[in-house]
């Protein structure tokens, strides 16, 4: 009987250690992505700046990442009707025809992260 309870315990014991294991695991995997798409959108490019017609948004490292939101928004936070096309894997051609000369941001969005890249629209 105490070498059944013994089993059991180191059973126990084995199986809660593995779990904490797997925990880690995930919380290490999670913060390395975390690191890569903050690391990735502090790295982002906005140019020509100023601007005229339209703007280039150039990201790297956008292949572990499966969508990337681009918004542009005037100073005081409201959101404008622009267009946004993907020249290829790193590049994004933003259409801003439609909007008036000023002072804008590009909020970006990848996951939960955000990130604002200010420029002029002249």
């Amino acid at each position: 009987m105490k070498k059944l309870i013994n089993i059991l315990i180191l059973t126990f014991l084995t199986f809660n250690l593995s779990i904490a294991e797997v925990e880690n695991f995930t919380s290490v995997v999670v913060e390395r992505i975390d690191v890569e798409i903050l690391e990735t959108l502090d790295s982002a490019e906005v140019y020509p700046n100023p601007a005229d017609d339209h703007v280039f948004l150039r990201i790297k490292n956008t292949e572990s990442f499966s969508e990337i939101k681009i918004e542009v928004m005037s100073i005081i936070g409201t959101k404008m009707q622009v267009t946004s096309d993907k020249m290829d894997a790193r590049l994004y051609k933003i259409d801003l025809s439609n909007i008036p000369v000023g002072h804008y941001y590009m909020l970006l969005t990848v996951d939960s992260k955000k990130s604002l890249k200010k420029f002029l629209k002249k």
